[in-house]
């Protein structure tokens, strides 16, 4: 359980500040995963960022989800993608609720 906490609390955070595009996120998720963390070398983070190319998507996201499968199994890859998504879910979505609201002005 413990694992899954550091997980969701490293990816929710870096959902939440990261901005800048997958290359930013994928820089700050060098610096916490194997800098910081060393949940892995950084030569299994650069294999893992060569896989995220070739597959098609959001090259962060993914990089996120593989981060938490590598630390935390399945569970840890769905508590990774979750967290690192939700911030800008709820973001959007209080921005479409204001366009709705106020939209017309």
């Amino acid at each position: 359980m413990k694992v899954l906490q550091e997980i969701a609390v490293l990816f929710f955070k870096l959902g939440l500040i990261a901005f800048g595009g997958p290359a930013a996120h994928i820089a700050m998720m060098e610096d916490e995963v194997v800098t910081k963390r060393q949940w892995m070398s950084r030569d299994h983070f650069l294999d893992l960022v060569g896989a995220t190319n070739l597959i098609p998507g959001p090259n962060s996201t993914e990089m996120a989800i593989h981060c938490g499968y590598h630390r935390g199994g399945w569970m840890g890859l769905i508590t990774a993608g979750v967290c690192f998504i939700l911030p800008a879910v709820v973001l959007t979505g209080l921005l479409a609720h204001v366009y709705v609201l106020y939209g017309t002005l």
